[in-house]
């Protein structure tokens, strides 16, 4: 089949990490054997070479079968009037922030008026729409789109890339900022939070549960923080106020490639979003056998079985974040049997192959469907 898609401009290099999990996904259908493509990236940097993009796709007018897109606005929007030109199929994928709000905090595209308007109108003229989560498909459903038009497919991740890896291993493949965080390994428990330092996604009130457990005085441990933001200083600052600097550690962003290292380097991973539309961190850590400590929001409660493979707490709760945090660095049983348990759900739902299989039955319907009303 011919699928033409519609993004953002995605990553050129490997290591580059905005819109990564789009361009692993294209990869992936095109190593199906299943899907002949053609990717149209939107670039608001580029408005001539967009253009020029856009208007030889419709000289692909005869071999195209449906249009993908990815996000509702806007390139859903866009997406939505080259399908109606070519009287194509048009699938569209939500992902948190085109579908998402939080006025609190700025969040989502549709706290202005005119946006959510094209974002109502964009998802109900598309035939099908992809949502990484039961959250997601909520609030769809909030837009007029019927459920019947919805069909939710969690997002899945590479299983060899993102797999538990032997010490030795990642001893020989992390490069020198990282070797640090392996020294005394053994005697120091880390754990990994790794999120833009912005206020939707509650890392200061990780940081205060940080401030509860040295309270409490629990083994050695370290938070590595990893992600650059607009808060970085803040919270820079909220660190040195509270004594934590022997405590928590913050890295800037680092190169995709590196992920799997940081997560096996890590014991467990602490997502304390406060508004998340999937959340691909718990997924990555689930996979390279790491429970996850997450809030009760979004597509956090999709991957997260309460005490099996990770901790619910609830958002902007410190305490609750300490106590649980604390349970995995005192009691080793529970941290390993949940590490074996997270390794197995990820195989058991977050396999990006199982991801594919289901996006190419929903094209076959589609596709089959058109050719049945010609």
């Amino acid at each position: 089949m011919f699928v033409a898609y519609v993004t953002p401009s995605l990553p050129i290099k490997d290591h580059e990490v905005s819109y990564s999990f789009i361009k692993d996904e294209l990869r992936e259908l095109d190593m199906s054997g299943h899907v002949k493509s053609c990717i149209f990236q939107v670039s608001y940097k580029k408005p001539l070479t967009t253009i020029s993009q856009f208007s030889r796709m419709f000289s692909f007018n005869d071999s195209v079968q449906l249009i993908h897109a990815h996000f509702v606005v806007p390139y859903g929007f866009v997406a939505n009037i080259i399908a109606q030109v070519l009287r194509k199929p048009l699938v569209i994928t939500v992902h948190g922030f085109d579908i998402l709000v939080s006025k609190e905090f700025g969040y989502g595209l549709n706290r202005f008026t005119l946006m959510k308007l094209l974002t109502e109108s964009t998802l109900r003229k598309a035939d099908k729409v992809i949502a990484n989560s039961h959250c997601l498909k909520s609030e769809c459903m909030k837009y007029g789109v019927p459920s019947s038009k919805i069909v939710v497919i969690p997002y899945g991740v590479n299983l060899h890339f993102f797999r538990p890896r032997t010490f030795d291993e990642v001893e020989k493949e992390s490069p020198n900022f990282l070797r640090t965080l392996i020294k005394n390994k053994g005697e120091r428990i880390n754990i990994l939070c790794a999120k833009r330092l912005e206020q939707v996604y509650g890392v200061e009130y990780l940081i205060k549960a940080v401030k509860i457990l040295k309270i409490r005085r629990t083994k050695d441990f370290l938070l590595i923080l990893v992600g650059g933001g607009k808060l970085l200083s803040r919270y820079r600052e909220l660190v040195y106020r509270l004594g934590l600097v022997k405590e928590i550690v913050f890295i800037d962003m680092i190169p995709r490639s590196f992920m799997p290292l940081l997560y096996n380097i890590s014991d467990f991973t602490v997502v304390p979003s406060i508004v998340e539309g999937f959340g691909l961190v718990v997924a990555e850590s689930l996979a390279c056998g790491r429970p996850v400590i997450g809030s009760s929001v979004g597509g956090i409660i999709d991957q997260i079985l309460d005490g099996y493979n990770g901790f619910i707490v609830p958002p902007r709760d410190p305490l609750s974040l300490a106590d649980r945090i604390e349970t995995l660095i005192e009691d080793d049983s529970t941290r390993k049997r949940m590490s074996k348990n997270s390794r197995s759900y990820a195989e058991a739902h977050l396999d990006l192959k199982k991801r594919i299989f289901m996006i190419l039955k929903v094209y076959d319907e589609l596709i089959s469907t058109k050719q049945a009303s010609c």
